[in-house]
């Protein structure tokens, strides 16, 4: 919780931190990317925050103020929430699609030191889902990243026919769990899918 004001409203809120922005839900509603903000002060009593137009303190104990002041001042870069690492092997299904309408993934891709794979096994495959007809294809690429790897299925924000809920129910009947949403883009969102540890190791196939 904090107290905010944001332009004309002041009160209190819950401040939610995201991997880009700061949310606000409560008495003063809104957001705040972390680019605007002037000024990111921890301290005993909380973390002062401002930015044009308004300006927040943030109710932490002066470890936790740090900690968001770091995660402010240097947040996580989209391979980070991938768990995509130099060395990793990565497989972007389809990789002619296009991804983000920006370009960044391919451009954080290009600039570490992964191992693009086109077949075979992968610790992080990227998977784009069009529509809910793409789920049916699941399945038949579970082989590219078991026993221990992840599929990221990454989908179009703000589509009634497909959303996390349809990955979910596919993944389960695939029997897959998920573990991660994220952010992919300002466009997309991006569910994390493995396969559950108590059923890796197996040799008798897929249920």
């Amino acid at each position: 919780m904090g107290h905010v004001r944001l332009g004309e409203a002041a009160g209190r809120a819950r401040v939610l931190l995201e991997t880009d922005e700061l949310i606000f839900r409560g008495e003063v509603k809104g957001r705040v990317p972390f680019t605007a903000l002037t000024r990111i002060e921890p301290g005993p009593d909380g973390l002062g925050l401002a930015w044009p137009g308004g300006e927040a303190t943030v109710d932490l104990s002066e470890r936790e103020a740090g900690q968001w002041a770091d995660r402010i001042a240097h947040p996580p870069t989209l391979l980070d929430k991938l768990g995509v690492t130099d060395g990793t092997r990565v497989a972007v299904v389809d990789p002619d699609h296009l991804l983000d309408g920006d370009g960044a993934f391919a451009a954080e891709l290009a600039g570490r030191a992964v191992k693009l794979v086109r077949r075979g096994p992968a610790d992080v495959v990227v998977w784009p889902v069009d529509g809910a007809a793409d789920l049916a294809r699941l399945p038949s690429l579970i082989p590219r990243f078991e026993p221990a790897g992840a599929l990221w299925a990454v989908w179009p924000k703000g589509r009634k026919e497909l959303n996390d809920n349809h990955i979910r129910e596919a993944a389960r009947d695939a029997g897959l769990v998920d573990v991660k949403v994220a952010r992919f883009s300002a466009t997309h969102s991006a569910l994390k899918l493995v396969v559950p540890k108590a059923k890796r190791g197996r040799s008798d196939g897929h249920p």
